[in-house]
């Protein structure tokens, strides 16, 4: 049996800390190993106990944004996840920059976080679908910094199917099934992807494979009009 995934977290709400931990307590796939509620206790936790995932709030004392990106720049093993009551966009995006691999709202039923921190234990990601919309319209205000179409082109046809699959939301063990291919090959594309769309993570790869097909989309429907 694989070792449990570590996780800290951190939020100044001390009830709410204790209804994550006790709704992960019989989980065989993760472990809550610290527990703090400021940015300061977040790093000092990260230090000792090196866990595989820091679940961190925004609103904490000293920012949950800083505790992100101070965490990730000296400990980048560690998988970043917010959970937050914030749907605003600069939040969202600014715990992608900082290389949140996870954006949960609080919201959350518990089988779903248990679901969606197993997973995210396991090497995928997550982005809650509410604040999906919100990172639509911030690829849409930068399309004029960035020809997706013409970044498109620098793909290889192996290299495009998977761009494509990752816009459907497939995991890479899902994508690997689909194309016959092993799930370490379907990880190398992804990381050359990345590099080529010019896009900082998984994430923003999916997000503008499907902006890219909408837009397609339209182009396809406007020619149909004439």
């Amino acid at each position: 049996m694989d070792k449990p995934a570590s996780l800290i977290i951190i939020d100044d709400h001390a009830l709410f800390r204790m209804g994550v931990a006790q709704t992960l307590a019989h989980n065989g796939e993760i472990k809550v190993v610290g527990e703090g509620s400021s940015k300061t206790e977040a790093i000092a936790l990260a230090e000792a106990l090196s866990p595989s995932i820091a679940l961190l709030d925004i609103s904490m004392p000293g920012g949950g944004i800083e505790a992100a990106r101070e965490i990730h720049s000296r400990w980048p093993a560690v998988k970043i996840v917010m959970l937050t009551v914030s749907e605003d966009e600069d939040d969202v995006l600014q715990a992608l920059e900082t290389g949140a691999t996870g954006y949960i709202l609080k919201g959350i039923g518990a089988p779903d976080l248990v679901a969606v921190l197993t997973a995210i234990g396991r090497g995928e990601t997550y982005l809650d679908p509410k604040v999906g919309a919100l990172l639509f319209n911030a690829i849409k205000a930068q399309s004029h910094q960035r020809d997706t179409s013409h970044l498109l082109q620098t793909l290889s046809p192996r290299e495009r199917e998977i761009f494509r699959l990752l816009g459907r939301g497939s995991s890479n063990p899902e994508i690997a099934a689909e194309m016959g291919i092993q799930v370490r090959t379907v990880k190398f594309h992804v990381s050359r992807i990345l590099v080529k769309m010019k896009v900082k993570n998984r994430i923003e790869a999916a997000l503008a494979a499907q902006h890219h097909r909408l837009a397609q989309r339209r182009g396809a429907d406007a020619s149909a009009q004439r």
